[in-house]
């Protein structure tokens, strides 16, 4: 056996052209500290030195004969010890060890979602606790955590980030991750005042999000994009999640979806919960609206006679051509519990086909809520996919000129271009990482936002009797 082991490891440090040197220099360049003598016996005999991580060798092997030849550094390192030492900075690396997973897997896994990181740095974080400072913390947890709730136990997935302790008993080294900080001056409210409204020849205010009809709204190519996420997530049995800040439209997207859906689609059955704290949505209370617009006059007692008795009649109108979604908004109030109820909605199905889908409608924070580090809920958030409502950017001047024709106003009478490029730029926020990344920028430009600044040009423009909204006067608003 040993004759074979070191036979292979030989001739595959040799058809590389690395001697043990290189090697050892390789191994001590990134804190792990073998001995020459250690490494000929593990090379000659298959000896695997007791104070070195079986990991750190593997990521020196990595380095040295690079990426494309796993094949043959897995087959040299087959023999490994399965132990983890101590030196390991969280319980992550043990567990690795303890269902006999690879690092080569999780690297690949976390790749599917979008984190790319080499051998080393995945070796640096889960030996060393070094973080790489190029990705957020959080979105790396999540990432490993989905590929390992596929093997542990929801203890051990609890638990697989709490520190080790070294040797000498010191706490690893960790990067502290940094949330980014948003800065940004909300324009005030105020109210359109009547001279103001004389002033530009309105009948009513044009920035008022009364919606009377279909062609009261203004949709973006965004705004569309999001709605058609919405139709299609319906009719296929899926579950979206639609975020958005306060006062980016998403109730107006939300009834244009409603006609929408009317309009093109009559087979799909509409669903809300009516309750108004979400805080307090619970199982019994989604089995009562799915009851309602199923038209079931009598609900059993319990939940689980109730669900049966939906389920079977979700068959039965699925069965007449009918799709069924339901619909919650400040879907970011949900607790763990209600959430782990839809869970259950989603998974009522006739053969394959799902017989609910399920869109929730809420602020950022249901996006953190979703996020795959919350455990009580994270076989929800696998099949959750999210889409995040974008601001009006380009489309100022067409969202403007909609809003003022609905008074029977062009925007080359109220509005100079100069001064919609001001209300772009005015309305720009700066997003500060802290030091281990330069400041970005964040756009602003959400109809609530463009509506409030708007009214206080137009009210500014009335009192100085300027004919219309210039740069100049945006840039004198507060």
């Amino acid at each position: 056996m040993a004759h074979t082991h070191k036979s292979l490891m030989v001739k595959t440090l040799k058809k590389h052209g690395i001697n043990q040197l290189d090697m050892v220099a390789d191994m001590r360049a990134h804190g792990s500290h073998i001995s020459r003598t250690a490494l000929l016996d593990l090379i000659r005999y298959g000896l695997w030195p007791k104070r070195i991580n079986p990991e750190s060798i593997r990521e020196s092997f990595t380095r040295l004969l690079g990426e494309d030849n796993q094949e043959e550094i897995e087959k040299m390192l087959k023999a490994a010890p399965k132990g983890v030492n101590s030196t390991a900075a969280y319980q992550v690396l043990p567990l690795l060890a303890k269902y006999e997973l690879k690092q080569a897997d999780l690297r690949r896994a976390m790749e599917e979602t979008g984190i790319k990181l080499s051998p080393s740095a995945i070796s640096q974080l889960l030996l060393h606790g070094k973080w790489p400072i190029t990705i957020n913390a959080e979105l790396i947890k999540a990432a490993v955590e989905k590929f390992m709730s596929e093997h542990v136990s929801t203890n051990e997935l609890m638990t697989m980030w709490d520190e080790t302790k070294t040797k000498k008993g010191n706490a690893p080294t960790t990067i502290k991750t940094v949330q980014p900080t948003l800065i940004f001056e909300q324009p005030e409210r105020e109210m359109l005042y009547q001279k103001t409204m004389n002033h530009f020849k309105l009948t009513r205010h044009p920035f008022e999000n009364e919606v009377h009809g279909i062609d009261d709204l203004f949709m973006s190519q965004s705004q569309r994009r999001v709605r058609e996420s919405m139709v299609q997530a319906s009719l296929n049995g899926s579950i979206l999640a639609v975020t958005g800040e306060c006062g980016a439209g998403k109730t107006e997207l939300r009834k244009s979806f409603y006609d929408y859906a009317n309009q093109h689609h009559p087979e799909l059955l509409i669903i809300e919960a009516m309750v108004i704290d979400k805080k307090r949505l619970t199982a019994a209370m989604i089995f009562d609206a799915l009851a309602e617009e199923l038209q079931i006059t009598s609900m059993p007692n319990g939940l689980e006679n109730r669900a049966r008795k939906v389920e079977r009649t979700l068959k039965q109108s699925a069965k007449a051509g009918n799709k069924h979604v339901l619909v919650i908004e400040e879907a970011h109030d949900l607790s763990n519990a209600a959430i782990k109820h839809l869970k259950r909605i989603c998974e009522l199905s006739d053969g394959f086909n799902r017989l609910v889908s399920v869109i929730l409608v809420g602020q950022p924070e249901l996006e953190a809520k979703l996020s795959l580090s919350n455990f009580d809920i994270r076989e929800f958030s696998y099949r959750c996919n999210i889409m995040t409502m974008q601001p009006l950017g380009a489309s100022v001047t067409d969202y403007i000129a909609h809003k003022l024709k609905r008074c029977n106003v062009d925007i080359t009478n109220v509005i100079t271009p100069d001064a919609i490029e001001a209300i772009k730029t005015r309305l720009q926020g700066v997003v500060q990482y802290g030091i281990t990344k330069s400041n970005g920028s964040k756009d602003m430009t959400y109809p609530l936002m463009v509506n409030t600044l708007l009214v206080k040009a137009m009210n500014e423009a009335a009192s100085a009797f300027e004919p219309k909204i210039t740069a100049e006067l945006i840039g004198m608003i507060k």
